[in-house]
């Protein structure tokens, strides 16, 4: 059961489970905490958004890295 935190938990709080894979770009959803993303690009170093704009950060960044094919990272 996902829970909303105050402030940006600890990055080793939680668990990953990966929602989108397209090219070298991963995309994690928190398993325990809502509106907390993990986006791995290649050999950069992870990315994190948190907050309720998080899920809009994280697309654009998706968006920037390989294109619009980057729009469909929460169709489910």
């Amino acid at each position: 059961m996902q829970i909303y935190a105050n402030k940006k938990p600890s990055v080793s709080s939680t668990t990953w489970k990966g929602i989108f894979h397209e090219k070298d770009i991963r995309v994690y959803e928190a398993d325990k905490y809502y509106d907390f993303y993990k986006v791995t690009a290649g050999s950069d170093r992870p990315k994190y958004f948190f907050g309720e704009t998080a899920w809009m950060d994280c697309q654009r960044y998706v968006v920037d890295k390989i294109g619009m094919v980057g729009y469909t990272v929460f169709e489910q």
